[in-house]
Order: structure tokens, then sequence, then C-alpha cells
């Protein structure tokens, strides 16, 4: 009988260490967040206008436009400011989602689970934007946090179709 229950406790540590672990890849999504939020003005702006250069080289190599350096860059410089909220929106809907689902494995379902995971995606949001304020070249802006939640509620909103396209497809099965 002491063998047995040595057993379910050993099961039940089992199964937290296993739950806890599902929040590692939110974990490092905050760290990943944290550490673009860590870089000075200057070194986010020569970041992201490389991406967008690459972008738009992309884009003039597939609709074969010929651009000049010069016309790259006036592209660029256009569309940066896109390139930049647009990866702010894709980081936090990943955030998202990674919150999402190891919640739901803990029990959380329905308004429950996406009140709790909004709520964590804004106080974060929030929190960076604060943190951003002891960041050389970096200041807080509410319209950030405002552009971060709103990726996070798509990645929420995406998580949700899934799951109920998972559930509706296994109750056919």
């Amino acid at each position: 009988m002491g063998e047995m229950k040595k057993e379910a406790r050993i099961r039940m540590v089992r199964n937290r260490i296993c739950r806890l672990l599902t929040f590692l890849p939110a974990v490092c999504m905050a760290c990943l967040i944290f550490s673009f939020s860590a870089q000075t003005g200057e070194e986010s702006s020569s970041l992201s206008r490389q991406v967008t250069e690459g972008l738009v080289r992309a884009v003039d190599q597939i609709t074969g436009s010929g651009w000049t350096e010069e016309e790259v860059q006036e592209q660029a410089e256009r569309y940066e400011i896109y390139v930049r909220k647009a990866a702010h929106m894709t980081e936090y809907a990943v955030f998202a989602v990674t919150v999402l689902l190891p919640l739901r494995g803990c029990g959380f379902r329905g308004r429950r689970l996406f009140l709790i995971t909004a709520l964590v995606c804004a106080s974060f949001a929030a929190g960076d934007e604060w943190h951003q304020s002891f960041v050389g070249g970096r200041g807080p802006s509410a319209a950030d946090v405002g552009i971060d939640f709103t990726g996070a509620c798509i990645g929420m909103g995406a998580a949700g179709v899934f799951l109920r396209r998972r559930k509706k497809a296994r109750g056919k099965g």
C-alpha cells in the first residue's frame, strides 16, 4: 500500500514538472521580447532598417521592378514603421499563444482562459514599455502597448479558432 502511494506521488510530481515545462516557450518569448526592448534606440533602428531593406529588396526581385539603390532606400524608409509595428504584433501574437496553450493544459477554459492570457500579455506589454524608459534612445509609449495587445488578441483569436476546429473535428471522429 505504501509503495502505491509513493508511485502516485512520483506521478503527481512528474505531471507538475511537465506542466511547468509547457510554459518554457512563453518564458523564452518573454526573454526575446525583453532583449529586443533592451536594445538602444540606435541598435533597434539599425536592426529594423536592415530587415526592412531586406524585405524591399525581396519585393524588388520578386516583382522585377529594377529599383535603384536610392529607390530601395526610399521604399525602406517609407515602410520601416510598418515593419516595426508588424514585428511587435507578431511577437505578441506568438507570446499570447505560448501563454494560452499551457494555461489551457492547466485546466483553464472559455472566457477565463482568454481573460487570464489577455491580462498576462497586457501586463507584460506595459511592463516592457516601462522597461524601455530606462534604455538609451528609447521611451515608453501607450500606443505601443495597444499595438502589442492587438497582436496578442490576434494570437488568442487564432488559437481559439484552432482549438474550436480541433474540438469539432474530434467530436465528428
